[in-house]
């Protein structure tokens, strides 16, 4: 497998990325059949014109309050406020909030690599957004191609981040291993394979996270399996969800 970054000009409100990620791809001799393309969130966020300017939001009380806890401005935490889905608590500097079946900071909302006072919020519908890039490259190129939208996600206990995949269009996101024998001889019972969220980690490595406007990659012979309609969801409902379950079980034995 290989993961080849491309190189574009900076992205403006309203860009065509699909047309920009078919130029570039020049770089790597075009796209081939099997090549699965990563594309930075915060590069669709642009194109679809996600950017928000903070001076034009009046903080409400809450807002106001979990401000002061953070140490974040109101009009941000405003923001963060109308995005989450549900806020689950705050820290220094960040809300954890769920957004779109996922666990991340702030909403997903970002204030890096925007203009002075704005921020940019996640993609709209990114699961359309990249149904929407593939089929115009697919109208273009006669291949078999996946897409992939990949934002900066932290993981718990660990320092730093790595890829998350928040939109997939064309292959199959997760692979089921369950019934597979390990080294042993034994069934496996509970694996699957996160091969969005693998891919998109792997792709950051050659994107970057600051100037080195790489806003996408493409992963070439990497073993997925391509689909017209994928039959599996990376997202799990928090019951499901181990650090979810066991966070609330301590919280309910701290409480007795």
């Amino acid at each position: 497998m290989r993961v080849l970054g491309l190189n574009m000009p900076l992205i403006k409100p309203g860009d065509d990325l699909s047309d920009m990620i078919l130029k570039a791809s020049g770089q790597v001799g075009g796209l081939k059949d099997g090549d699965v393309i990563v594309v930075a969130s915060s590069a669709v966020s642009t194109a679809q014109d996600r950017f928000r300017r903070l001076g034009s939001i009046r903080p409400s009380k809450r807002a106001k309050l979990l401000a002061r806890r953070t140490g974040l401005k109101p009009e941000f935490i405003e923001l963060v406020l109308r995005e989450a889905d549900q806020v689950l608590g705050t820290t220094k500097m960040a809300v954890l909030t769920l957004k779109g079946g996922r666990l991340c900071a702030n909403a997903g909302i970002d204030t890096s690599n925007v203009p002075p006072g704005q921020v940019v919020l996640m993609p709209s519908k990114p699961n359309q957004a990249a149904r929407a890039i593939l089929q115009a490259l697919k109208q273009r190129v006669n291949a078999r191609l996946g897409v992939i939208i990949a934002d900066s996600h932290v993981q718990p206990l660990r320092l730093g981040t790595v890829g998350q995949a928040v939109g997939v269009a064309g292959i199959e996101p997760v692979v089921d291993c369950r019934g597979q024998l390990d080294l042993y001889g034994e069934p496996l019972r509970i694996t699957f394979r996160a091969v969005a969220d693998q891919l998109a980690s792997a792709s950051q490595m050659v994107m970057g996270e600051a100037a080195e406007q790489v806003p996408a990659a493409v992963v070439r012979e990497a073993n997925v399996n391509f689909t017209e309609r994928a039959k599996t969801s990376p997202k799990i409902s928090p019951k499901r969800c181990i650090y979810m379950n066991s966070l609330k079980l301590a919280k309910l034995l701290k409480l007795k």
